[in-house]
Protein backbone atom coordinates (compact mmCIF):
# COMPACT_ATOMS: atom_id res chain seq x y z
CA UNK A 1 0.00 0.00 0.00
CA UNK A 2 1.03 3.79 -1.09
CA UNK A 3 1.96 5.95 2.19
CA UNK A 4 -0.05 9.01 2.32
CA UNK A 5 1.46 12.38 0.63
CA UNK A 6 4.02 14.09 2.93
CA UNK A 7 4.71 10.55 5.27
CA UNK A 8 7.07 9.41 2.57
CA UNK A 9 10.72 8.35 4.09
CA UNK A 10 12.84 11.42 4.48
CA UNK A 11 15.99 11.47 2.38
CA UNK A 12 18.74 10.76 3.57
CA UNK A 13 20.61 13.35 5.84
CA UNK A 14 17.52 15.79 6.40
CA UNK A 15 16.13 16.36 9.64
CA UNK A 16 13.57 13.91 11.06
CA UNK A 17 10.02 15.32 11.41
CA UNK A 18 7.03 15.10 13.04
CA UNK A 19 5.38 12.34 10.69
CA UNK A 20 8.75 10.20 11.05
CA UNK A 21 8.68 10.04 15.02
CA UNK A 22 4.69 8.69 14.44
CA UNK A 23 5.27 6.61 11.78
CA UNK A 24 8.41 4.55 13.86
CA UNK A 25 6.19 4.51 16.79
CA UNK A 26 3.28 3.31 15.17
CA UNK A 27 1.26 6.68 16.80
CA UNK A 28 -1.05 9.35 15.36
CA UNK A 29 1.17 12.80 14.03
CA UNK A 30 -1.39 14.28 16.76
CA UNK A 31 -0.36 12.02 19.44
CA UNK A 32 3.32 13.15 18.90
CA UNK A 33 2.60 17.07 18.66
CA UNK A 34 0.68 16.49 21.79
CA UNK A 35 3.40 14.24 23.98
CA UNK A 36 5.78 17.28 23.16
CA UNK A 37 3.44 20.28 23.93
CA UNK A 38 0.89 19.00 26.57
CA UNK A 39 2.62 15.78 28.19
CA UNK A 40 0.27 15.26 30.77
CA UNK A 41 -2.46 14.85 28.21
CA UNK A 42 -0.88 11.60 26.92
CA UNK A 43 -0.07 8.26 29.14
CA UNK A 44 2.97 7.67 30.19
CA UNK A 45 3.29 4.30 28.19
CA UNK A 46 3.16 6.22 24.85
CA UNK A 47 4.63 9.18 26.10
CA UNK A 48 8.14 7.20 26.92
CA UNK A 49 7.61 5.30 23.33
CA UNK A 50 7.29 9.04 21.79
CA UNK A 51 10.36 10.37 23.40
CA UNK A 52 12.79 7.10 22.90
CA UNK A 53 11.45 6.57 19.58
CA UNK A 54 12.16 11.20 18.69
CA UNK A 55 15.55 10.26 20.06
CA UNK A 56 16.75 7.34 18.38
CA UNK A 57 15.34 9.61 14.79
CA UNK A 58 17.12 12.75 16.40
CA UNK A 59 13.72 14.40 16.22
CA UNK A 60 13.76 18.07 18.02
CA UNK A 61 10.31 19.98 18.34
CA UNK A 62 10.51 23.17 16.05
CA UNK A 63 10.34 25.70 18.09
CA UNK A 64 9.55 28.43 15.80
CA UNK A 65 7.04 26.51 14.05
CA UNK A 66 5.04 25.91 17.32
CA UNK A 67 5.14 29.48 18.18
CA UNK A 68 3.44 30.42 14.97
CA UNK A 69 0.97 27.48 14.77
CA UNK A 70 -0.86 27.90 18.02
CA UNK A 71 -2.41 30.39 20.15
CA UNK A 72 -0.61 29.57 23.18
CA UNK A 73 2.90 30.70 22.53
CA UNK A 74 5.60 28.66 24.23
CA UNK A 75 7.72 31.58 25.57
CA UNK A 76 8.25 34.43 27.32
CA UNK A 77 10.08 37.04 25.43
CA UNK A 78 13.03 39.04 27.09
CA UNK A 79 13.82 42.72 25.28
CA UNK A 80 17.51 43.64 26.81
CA UNK A 81 17.52 46.99 25.96
CA UNK A 82 21.35 47.65 26.97
CA UNK A 83 24.30 45.05 26.44
CA UNK A 84 27.12 47.42 27.79
CA UNK A 85 25.49 47.80 31.16
CA UNK A 86 26.48 44.66 33.41
CA UNK A 87 23.24 45.01 35.18
CA UNK A 88 20.71 44.47 32.80
CA UNK A 89 22.40 40.93 32.01
CA UNK A 90 22.03 40.28 35.68
CA UNK A 91 18.64 40.93 35.99
CA UNK A 92 17.99 38.95 32.73
CA UNK A 93 19.66 36.40 34.16
CA UNK A 94 17.03 36.13 37.21
CA UNK A 95 14.45 36.89 34.77
CA UNK A 96 15.43 33.49 33.01
CA UNK A 97 16.08 31.34 36.36
CA UNK A 98 12.15 32.31 38.05
CA UNK A 99 10.49 31.78 34.54
CA UNK A 100 12.08 28.33 34.44
CA UNK A 101 11.19 27.30 37.89
CA UNK A 102 7.78 27.77 36.76
CA UNK A 103 8.14 25.66 33.25
CA UNK A 104 8.19 28.21 31.42
CA UNK A 105 10.85 29.53 28.79
CA UNK A 106 12.51 32.77 28.57
CA UNK A 107 13.71 34.03 24.99
CA UNK A 108 16.21 37.13 25.11
CA UNK A 109 16.80 39.56 22.07
CA UNK A 110 17.66 43.08 22.50
CA UNK A 111 16.31 45.46 19.81
CA UNK A 112 18.83 48.96 20.07
CA UNK A 113 21.74 49.79 17.46
CA UNK A 114 24.34 51.46 19.42
CA UNK A 115 24.51 55.63 18.61
CA UNK A 116 26.79 57.26 21.00
CA UNK A 117 26.69 60.47 19.50
CA UNK A 118 22.89 61.04 20.67
CA UNK A 119 22.92 62.11 24.25
CA UNK A 120 19.16 61.91 24.07
CA UNK A 121 19.28 58.10 22.94
CA UNK A 122 22.17 56.88 25.39
CA UNK A 123 21.11 53.14 24.41
CA UNK A 124 21.00 53.82 20.76
CA UNK A 125 17.57 53.63 18.43
CA UNK A 126 15.21 50.80 18.16
CA UNK A 127 15.46 48.59 15.43
CA UNK A 128 12.03 48.09 14.23
CA UNK A 129 12.62 44.43 12.51
CA UNK A 130 13.65 43.20 16.33
CA UNK A 131 10.23 44.44 17.39
CA UNK A 132 8.04 43.15 14.52
CA UNK A 133 9.38 39.65 14.13
CA UNK A 134 8.75 39.65 18.73
CA UNK A 135 5.37 40.79 17.26
CA UNK A 136 4.98 37.63 14.58
CA UNK A 137 6.36 35.57 17.24
CA UNK A 138 3.69 36.34 19.88
CA UNK A 139 5.22 35.95 22.80
CA UNK A 140 2.82 34.97 25.57
CA UNK A 141 4.17 38.03 27.38
CA UNK A 142 6.77 40.03 27.10
CA UNK A 143 9.93 41.70 29.83
CA UNK A 144 11.80 44.56 28.72
CA UNK A 145 15.29 45.12 30.85
CA UNK A 146 15.59 48.90 30.46
CA UNK A 147 15.10 51.69 29.49
CA UNK A 148 13.42 52.15 26.03
CA UNK A 149 12.66 55.62 25.26
CA UNK A 150 10.45 55.43 22.10
CA UNK A 151 8.46 52.33 23.71
CA UNK A 152 5.16 53.78 23.39
CA UNK A 153 2.86 51.66 21.05
CA UNK A 154 5.85 48.87 20.37
CA UNK A 155 4.27 46.21 22.05
CA UNK A 156 0.46 46.55 21.47
CA UNK A 157 -1.31 43.25 22.57
CA UNK A 158 1.32 41.93 24.25
CA UNK A 159 1.59 41.72 28.17
CA UNK A 160 4.51 43.80 28.87
CA UNK A 161 6.12 44.75 32.30
CA UNK A 162 9.29 46.76 32.66
CA UNK A 163 12.48 45.97 34.36
CA UNK A 164 14.35 48.63 35.91
CA UNK A 165 12.51 51.05 33.73
CA UNK A 166 9.98 53.47 34.40
CA UNK A 167 7.40 53.52 31.71
CA UNK A 168 4.98 56.65 31.21
CA UNK A 169 1.65 56.17 33.79
CA UNK A 170 -0.59 56.45 30.88
CA UNK A 171 1.16 53.18 28.92
CA UNK A 172 -0.58 50.71 30.76
CA UNK A 173 2.47 48.58 31.68
CA UNK A 174 3.58 47.02 35.03
CA UNK A 175 6.91 48.14 36.17
CA UNK A 176 9.83 46.93 38.66
CA UNK A 177 12.50 49.10 39.60
CA UNK A 178 14.08 50.44 42.26
CA UNK A 179 12.97 52.98 44.71
CA UNK A 180 15.40 56.08 43.75
CA UNK A 181 14.35 58.45 46.54
CA UNK A 182 15.37 56.08 48.83
CA UNK A 183 18.11 55.45 47.50
CA UNK A 184 19.22 58.84 46.69
CA UNK A 185 18.35 59.55 50.49
CA UNK A 186 20.93 56.25 51.59
CA UNK A 187 23.75 58.53 49.37
CA UNK A 188 23.38 62.03 50.74
CA UNK A 189 22.93 60.46 54.69
CA UNK A 190 26.11 58.28 53.82
CA UNK A 191 28.05 61.61 52.58
CA UNK A 192 26.94 64.54 55.04
CA UNK A 193 28.38 62.14 57.72
CA UNK A 194 31.49 61.74 56.16
CA UNK A 195 31.46 65.71 56.83
CA UNK A 196 30.79 66.50 53.07
CA UNK A 197 28.34 69.62 51.90
CA UNK A 198 29.03 70.25 48.56
CA UNK A 199 27.87 67.08 46.76
CA UNK A 200 27.12 67.19 42.94
CA UNK A 201 25.63 65.19 40.67
CA UNK A 202 26.70 63.55 37.45
CA UNK A 203 23.58 62.52 35.36
CA UNK A 204 20.03 63.15 34.36
CA UNK A 205 19.99 63.05 30.40
CA UNK A 206 18.90 59.59 28.87
CA UNK A 207 15.22 58.75 29.77
CA UNK A 208 12.69 58.78 32.56
CA UNK A 209 14.80 57.14 35.17
CA UNK A 210 17.55 59.18 34.48
CA UNK A 211 15.42 62.35 35.19
CA UNK A 212 13.65 60.54 38.45
CA UNK A 213 17.03 59.84 39.86
CA UNK A 214 18.12 63.10 39.67
CA UNK A 215 15.02 64.45 41.06
CA UNK A 216 15.42 62.59 43.92
CA UNK A 217 19.05 63.84 44.60
CA UNK A 218 17.71 67.18 44.58
CA UNK A 219 14.65 66.46 46.73
CA UNK A 220 17.28 64.73 49.14
CA UNK A 221 19.43 67.42 49.20
CA UNK A 222 17.20 70.45 49.62
CA UNK A 223 15.44 68.60 52.37
CA UNK A 224 19.07 68.44 54.23
CA UNK A 225 19.59 71.98 53.92
CA UNK A 226 22.33 71.34 50.97
CA UNK A 227 22.29 73.16 47.26
CA UNK A 228 21.93 70.36 45.08
CA UNK A 229 25.34 70.73 41.37
CA UNK A 230 23.95 69.19 38.67
CA UNK A 231 25.96 68.66 35.86
CA UNK A 232 24.00 67.05 32.90
CA UNK A 233 25.35 63.76 31.47
CA UNK A 234 24.54 60.35 29.99
CA UNK A 235 25.20 56.64 31.63
CA UNK A 236 28.62 56.00 29.79
CA UNK A 237 31.77 56.26 31.16
CA UNK A 238 32.50 58.92 28.70
CA UNK A 239 30.01 61.69 30.19
CA UNK A 240 31.36 60.98 33.59
CA UNK A 241 34.53 62.11 32.85
CA UNK A 242 33.36 65.13 30.68
CA UNK A 243 30.81 66.22 33.88
CA UNK A 244 33.66 66.10 36.76
CA UNK A 245 36.46 67.13 34.47
CA UNK A 246 34.12 70.38 34.42
CA UNK A 247 33.43 70.37 38.45
CA UNK A 248 36.49 69.71 39.06
CA UNK A 249 37.81 72.76 38.11
CA UNK A 250 35.34 75.53 39.15
CA UNK A 251 36.63 77.50 41.63
CA UNK A 252 34.90 75.83 44.75
CA UNK A 253 34.88 71.79 43.10
CA UNK A 254 32.67 69.56 45.00
CA UNK A 255 34.03 67.07 47.66
CA UNK A 256 31.68 64.30 46.56
CA UNK A 257 30.02 63.40 43.32
CA UNK A 258 27.27 61.17 42.85
CA UNK A 259 26.84 59.70 39.87
CA UNK A 260 23.64 58.56 37.97
CA UNK A 261 25.36 54.54 37.54
CA UNK A 262 28.32 52.68 38.42
CA UNK A 263 29.67 52.99 34.79
CA UNK A 264 29.89 56.74 34.60
CA UNK A 265 30.92 56.83 38.08
CA UNK A 266 34.12 55.03 36.65
CA UNK A 267 34.76 57.70 34.40
CA UNK A 268 34.43 60.38 37.90
CA UNK A 269 37.12 58.15 38.99
CA UNK A 270 39.41 58.50 35.79
CA UNK A 271 38.95 61.94 35.67
CA UNK A 272 40.29 62.90 39.46
CA UNK A 273 42.97 60.56 38.70
CA UNK A 274 44.02 62.67 35.76
CA UNK A 275 43.18 65.77 37.79
CA UNK A 276 45.54 64.48 40.47
CA UNK A 277 42.44 64.77 42.61
CA UNK A 278 42.58 61.88 45.36
CA UNK A 279 39.91 59.30 46.25
CA UNK A 280 38.63 59.52 48.55
CA UNK A 281 40.54 62.00 50.14
CA UNK A 282 40.11 64.95 48.54
CA UNK A 283 36.72 63.37 46.66
CA UNK A 284 34.23 60.73 47.40
CA UNK A 285 32.62 59.34 44.70
CA UNK A 286 29.16 56.86 44.44
CA UNK A 287 27.73 54.94 41.61
CA UNK A 288 24.19 53.40 41.41
CA UNK A 289 23.56 49.33 40.06
CA UNK A 290 26.37 47.88 42.12
CA UNK A 291 27.53 46.48 39.09
CA UNK A 292 30.41 43.22 39.57
CA UNK A 293 33.22 45.75 38.05
CA UNK A 294 32.51 48.09 41.53
CA UNK A 295 33.84 45.29 43.79
CA UNK A 296 36.97 45.44 42.24
CA UNK A 297 39.81 46.02 44.47
CA UNK A 298 41.23 48.42 42.14
CA UNK A 299 38.27 50.64 41.95
CA UNK A 300 36.40 49.52 44.74
CA UNK A 301 33.34 51.83 44.31
CA UNK A 302 30.77 52.87 46.79
CA UNK A 303 27.23 52.19 44.94
CA UNK A 304 23.57 51.75 45.83
CA UNK A 305 22.22 48.16 45.17
CA UNK A 306 19.34 47.95 43.35
CA UNK A 307 19.02 44.66 44.00
CA UNK A 308 18.68 43.18 40.73
CA UNK A 309 18.08 39.42 41.26
CA UNK A 310 14.74 41.18 43.24
CA UNK A 311 14.05 42.54 40.18
CA UNK A 312 14.10 40.05 37.88
CA UNK A 313 12.31 37.49 40.40
CA UNK A 314 9.44 40.32 40.75
CA UNK A 315 9.65 40.92 37.14
CA UNK A 316 8.53 37.45 36.07
CA UNK A 317 6.25 37.16 38.88
CA UNK A 318 3.98 39.85 37.38
CA UNK A 319 4.18 38.94 33.98
CA UNK A 320 2.56 35.34 35.79
CA UNK A 321 0.14 37.39 38.04
CA UNK A 322 -0.84 39.54 34.53
CA UNK A 323 -1.59 36.01 32.44
CA UNK A 324 -3.46 34.68 35.46
CA UNK A 325 -5.56 37.81 35.40
CA UNK A 326 -5.56 39.66 32.13
CA UNK A 327 -7.95 42.52 33.87
CA UNK A 328 -5.12 43.10 36.67
CA UNK A 329 -4.00 46.92 36.60
CA UNK A 330 -1.19 48.03 35.88
CA UNK A 331 1.39 48.12 38.90
CA UNK A 332 4.84 50.08 39.75
CA UNK A 333 6.21 47.93 42.50
CA UNK A 334 9.50 49.94 44.01
CA UNK A 335 12.10 47.70 45.53
CA UNK A 336 14.01 49.18 48.98
CA UNK A 337 18.08 49.65 47.85
CA UNK A 338 21.21 49.16 50.04
CA UNK A 339 24.07 51.14 50.00
CA UNK A 340 27.32 49.33 49.53
CA UNK A 341 30.19 50.94 51.18
CA UNK A 342 33.71 50.94 49.47
CA UNK A 343 37.14 52.87 49.28
CA UNK A 344 35.80 55.11 46.64
CA UNK A 345 33.89 57.52 49.76
CA UNK A 346 35.78 55.77 53.13
CA UNK A 347 39.34 54.82 53.58
CA UNK A 348 40.94 51.18 53.78
CA UNK A 349 41.73 51.99 57.32
CA UNK A 350 38.39 53.27 58.20
CA UNK A 351 36.03 50.67 56.65
CA UNK A 352 38.17 47.49 57.54
CA UNK A 353 38.51 46.21 53.83
CA UNK A 354 41.39 45.72 52.29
Amino acid sequence: MGSAVGDEPRASGSRPTIRDVAAAAGVSKSLVSLAFKDPQRVSEKRRQLILRTARTLGYQPNFLARSLATDGSPFVGILVVNLHNPIFAEIADAVRVELDARGEYGLITSATVADDDDPERPYGRIDSRVIAMLQDLRPKALIVVGTVLEHEGLFDGIPTVYASSEPSRDSGCTSVRMDDTQGAELVIDHLRGLGHERIAFVGGQGGAVARTRERAYRRAMESRGLTPIVRPAGYFEHDGYAAAEELLALPSPPTAIVSINDISAIGVLAAADDAGVAVPDELAVVGVDNISLSALKRISLTSVDPQNQTIGRLSARAVFDMLADPEEPAKQHLITPQLVIRRSTVRADTTGRP
